[in-house]
């Protein structure tokens, strides 16, 4: 599936950038610059939301942009997420660990 859900971003000196997902439990992740941030949203976003699909449980709506209340250094942007590209990553990150470790073993 793929989706699209508001991030908020928010600078914090000497840290980089938090990111959280209003709408997603738990999509909370962090990054040195925003470029990183918004990879690490992606990935963040992708893998619960992967996780909510395997466990049956109902995807919410995004808020709209305009309902999204933000404070101090805060901004809101858009992130994607598509959960089939995700497990496919993931499984072939695993048989390339895999294959990877049979190497090793020979």
């Amino acid at each position: 599936m793929k989706y699209v859900f508001p991030c908020v971003l928010e600078f914090e000196e000497g840290y980089g950038y938090s990111v959280n997902f209003p709408d997603v439990s738990g999509a909370i992740t962090q990054g040195v610059d925003l470029y990183d941030a918004i990879l690490m949203a992606e990935d963040a976003l992708a893998g619960i939301l992967m996780s909510e699909e395997d466990d049956k449980r109902e995807i919410p709506q995004p808020t709209p942009l305009t309902e999204i209340k933000l404070t101090g250094k805060e901004f809101v942007t858009l992130i994607k997420a598509d959960t089939d590209a995700y497990r496919k990553m993931l499984a072939e990150m695993k048989a390339k660990e895999s294959a990877e470790k049979s190497k090793g073993a020979a």
